[in-house]
């Protein structure tokens, strides 16, 4: 296992996904996210636990990288973006649905909403990382 090329191929893409997750969460979606069912949800702005959050984006980019690097030998830009698109969609669905099922947190519309948001951040997280792992 090459566990440096893993740890800075992931730290790249985290801190990509943390820009890019605000891009489509902050701004894109954040009318979606003002929705009446998730407004005693939601922090605020202010009150959003910011390490946590970094957290979040580097065990993205350090699970997007292990799986290209260790299991699947992506290096380009196409395949990664096929792949992270595919783990994207798997992972929000079966979170979305999940909580679909269990709470009334979302409604179906706002299920779908988040697995196509999730689908193409992670696609284009694994365009970047298959970009990365292919230059010469």
């Amino acid at each position: 296992m090459n566990l440096q090329k893993i740890l800075v191929s992931g730290l790249i893409v985290g801190v990509i996904g943390f820009f890019l997750g605000w891009l489509i969460w902050g701004i894109l979606l954040a009318d979606f996210l003002a929705a009446p069912g998730m407004s005693g949800v939601m922090r605020g702005e202010s009150e959003m636990i910011m390490w946590s959050m970094v957290i979040s984006n580097l065990l993205w980019g350090v699970l997007l990288a292990y799986i290209f690097i260790e299991w699947a030998n992506i290096s380009t830009v196409q395949t990664g973006f096929m792949a992270g698109a595919i783990l994207g969609c798997l992972i929000a669905g079966a979170f979305d649905f999940g909580m679909y099922s269990m709470t009334t947190l979302l409604t179906l519309t706002d299920v779908i909403k988040d697995i196509i948001a999730n689908t193409l951040y992670v696609g284009v997280l694994g365009a970047i990382l298959g970009w990365w792992l292919g230059r010469k």
